[in-house]
């Protein structure tokens, strides 16, 4: 393919709600060729957080998810606010959602959760984690459990904890050797 192609035509967004736009674009993958029409879904750039605290424990957090109509485990995360960087946003999800405060908050890189069918910005980071704060601030409907690494591992291998994009940002950590003082 040459450097011109594919290159795209046009591109119309639809709102849905605050936090989702149906994107279509019209792409030319060659030349003298029809455009071919793609749709995706664009949401607000998001940051999800694998911290641990110092006693090795990590926070999960139990939620209802109506797109899949079930209580999934996960890492504490959300999406940014305005005008809010990553760093700052995955500090706040962390201590809203668990009461934890990080002392240590790693950048993992910005993942591409579905090049296919999702435009959003993903921001994953390891946190080391400070006491839990007096009397936590929690969102309505959460619920933190904190396990060891073994537990979290059966909870992989049993798929009750199986937020792919949450994998993704264990897998980056234990990748780049940020658990190794666990004996990971």
């Amino acid at each position: 393919m040459s450097a011109e192609y594919p290159r795209v035509v046009s591109k119309k967004a639809t709102p849905i709600s605050p936090w989702v736009t149906l994107v279509e674009k019209l792409v030319r993958l060659k030349a003298g060729e029809p455009p071919q029409v793609y749709h995706f879904l664009a949401q607000a750039p998001y940051v999800g957080v694998f911290a641990v605290t110092a006693d090795g424990l990590i926070p999960l957090v139990r939620q209802f998810r109506p797109s899949v109509e079930e209580f999934t485990w996960e890492f504490p995360a959300g999406t940014l606010e305005d005008g809010e960087t990553p760093e700052a946003a995955a500090r706040r999800e962390l201590r809203e959602e668990t009461g934890f405060g990080a002392e240590e908050l790693v950048n993992l890189g910005s993942f591409i959760p579905d090049s296919g069918r999702l435009q959003v910005d993903s921001h994953a980071f390891f946190a080391r984690t400070a006491r839990r704060a007096e009397g936590p601030v929690r969102e309505a409907g959460i619920e933190v459990r904190l396990v060891t690494f073994p537990e979290l591992h059966d909870m992989m291998r049993a798929m009750e904890f199986r937020h792919q994009l949450h994998w993704a940002i264990y897998g980056a950590a234990m990748f780049r050797g940020l658990c190794s003082e666990y004996g990971l």
